[in-house]
């Protein structure tokens, strides 16, 4: 049985109903030399994508709550549903003595009966913050509006749109899901910069990664991740991180209805796909921290058991993924975590609360969470 209409499961969350999200609950590590977690951003609206630069500032998107032009979709049993989209959500910055301003509006796409999508990961090339934002699926009934599945630019307090991944879903569809079943869909969520200047995209929709020069917009495939999980074509990229040698990492949610333990993180080399750690849960982010380690987030547990939303709370956490693949939980009970990063010094800062009422979502920083024993 599914919550959603099969082809939405392609989506990584947050693309799911609204929900009021616990907070927080707190990790079980016995260190009493290493300081307690900080709140250094609030009142966000399904916080999805964390990054701080060498000088200490936080860039944070949210994905807002969609808008006041509308459209509707199929769903799933004849008939239609209407969604919305509008320029609600945020990119925001937090320079280093913790002041909190929003940068850019973006985009936001209300995806009827899923919820809202907006900005994605981060990432910056040189002096530029680059975003991934948005889906579309051309099964809606308008045309994909500018800033929907796409990598932005944060030029100022503008955005500027510098490529279209759903027009290269639309003319190549890697994961040859018919489009009479939802096929041409394209969810710009993870995005990382590659050793070799160009940015590197998670296409949580399209079940693929795709390289896009930064500064022609060109596209092209790295590789089709479709059913790598277990869960149909949909194993539903969300994070990408690199190694020393330009290895990249992929994270995978998987479909639904998301198996305890069907989640991965895939190792990419020379367009070679390949399991590097297994067993785990609904992965929404990886990133490399400065112990050379790889981090997984895992958002948490579904159970269509416990009710209209069926996404456990306070069950997420963050895995140390050590360089065999080996993984050790170092932070659990977390609430709806989405993305992690981290700065020179191992402090982590982890998006919190991805799903849940407007204003609920949050970033937490873990101080020197790099040494954090496996619980």
């Amino acid at each position: 049985m599914h919550w959603f209409p099969p082809r939405q499961f392609r989506r990584s969350l947050p693309l799911a109903v609204l929900v009021t999200a616990g907070l927080l609950t707190g990790c079980t590590r016995t260190v009493t030399q290493i300081a307690l977690p900080q709140v250094v951003a609030t009142g966000l609206n399904g916080p999805q994508g964390v990054l701080v630069t060498g000088d200490g500032t936080l860039w944070v998107t949210d994905d807002g709550v969609g808008g006041t032009t509308t459209f509707t979709a199929a769903n799933g049993q004849g008939g239609t549903l209407e969604g919305n989209y509008g320029p609600s959500a945020r990119v925001i910055r937090v320079t280093p003595d913790g002041t909190q301003s929003v940068v850019a509006s973006t985009l936001s796409v209300n995806v009827p009966g899923i919820g809202p999508s907006g900005g994605g990961k981060i990432a910056v090339i040189g002096s530029n913050v680059y975003i991934g934002n948005a889906v579309w699926n051309a099964g809606f009934s308008v045309p994909r509006p500018a800033q929907a599945s796409a990598v932005l630019r944060i030029d100022g307090s503008a955005a500027t749109e510098v490529a279209n991944t759903f027009a290269f879903e639309a003319a190549n569809n890697p994961d040859k899901v018919p489009e009479n079943q939802g096929g041409i869909d394209s969810h710009t969520y993870g995005l990382a910069a590659g050793p070799d200047g160009q940015l590197y995209v998670a296409d949580a929709g399209g079940n693929d990664v795709l390289k896009v020069n930064p500064s022609t917009g060109q596209i092209s495939l790295v590789a089709s991740l479709a059913g790598r999980t277990g869960t149909g074509p949909q194993s539903v990229p969300t994070g990408i991180a690199f190694d020393n040698d330009g290895t990249m990492y992929v994270s995978l949610l998987s479909g639904g209805p998301f198996p305890s333990g069907a989640a991965k993180v895939v190792k990419i080399t020379g367009g070679t796909v390949s399991d590097f750690a297994t067993g785990m849960t609904m992965l929404t982010d990886v990133e490399r921290g400065p112990d050379g380690n790889l981090y997984a987030v895992s958002f948490g547990r579904f159970d269509p058991a416990a009710g209209p939303v069926p996404f456990v709370a306070n069950v997420g956490s963050v895995i140390r993924l050590k360089a065999n693949g080996d993984k050790e939980t170092v932070l659990n009970g977390l609430s709806y975590p989405t993305s992690i990063a981290f700065n020179a010094a191992g402090d982590a800062y982890v998006a919190e609360n991805g799903i849940g009422l407007p204003g609920s979502g949050r970033v937490v920083r873990y101080p020197a969470l790099t040494e954090y024993p496996a619980q």
